[in-house]
């Protein structure tokens, strides 16, 4: 009867050791399962942000890349001489080009966060330097421009070769910032590629 009594207890006490031991192993397994799902969801709306910021990227940087390769041709353009007439018509495409790259700006927020996701090299302060460059750059054009205006005929010579130059700069200036956007492209381009083939 004593062995009965302990072989009952004996069962009873392995049963209970099987049953917090399984729900033990239970409660690992659903926890596990919980994190490993909520790294997967987490890495999907990662993955999902990365996609839509390199789409809005790629829009907003091939539309600025048209607009200054457009702005560097109409600029070599502007180089040789013309008559007020077409310099007119350069200044108004030029201005409408401008106003484009401002609307793609304000409209496309999202383009300033490239950084965040991607390793570029036109990062938000190189970018305000390049841009505050470019207006160094401008400015010395149109008061060149003005003081040709102006001058002597004398004096007018030497101011259309300072011109010259001054163009060739902002143009070359351009090509630089042109060359830097077609690499930040090929940048992220190249690893949204990678992100998809793990």
């Amino acid at each position: 009867m004593a062995d009965n009594s302990l072989l009952i207890q004996v069962s009873a006490f392995s049963g209970l050791i099987g049953a917090l031991a399984t729900q033990g192993l239970t409660g690992l397994f659903a926890y596990i399962g919980d994190k490993r799902k909520s790294h997967l969801e987490l890495k999907k709306t990662y993955r999902e942000k990365q996609v839509d910021i390199a789409e809005n990227f790629h829009f907003v940087t091939g539309e600025k890349m048209a607009i200054v390769k457009k702005n560097i041709d109409y600029w070599k353009n502007y180089n040789s001489s013309r008559s007020e007439k077409s310099l007119d018509f350069l200044n108004q495409e030029i201005a409408k080009l401008n106003a484009y790259m401002d609307k793609l700006d304000a409209e496309n927020w999202k383009y300033n966060l490239v950084s965040l996701y991607f390793d570029v090299n036109l990062t938000n302060d190189q970018v305000i330097a390049s841009n505050l460059k470019s207006k160094e750059l401008y400015l010395k054009v149109l008061d060149l421009r003005a003081g040709i205006r102006h001058a002597l005929q004398a004096e007018k010579n030497d101011l259309y070769d300072l011109y010259e130059e001054a163009i060739k700069e902002m143009c070359k200036h351009y090509e630089v910032i042109y060359a830097k956007m077609a690499e930040d492209m090929a940048t992220v381009k190249t690893s949204l590629i990678s992100q998809f083939s793990k």
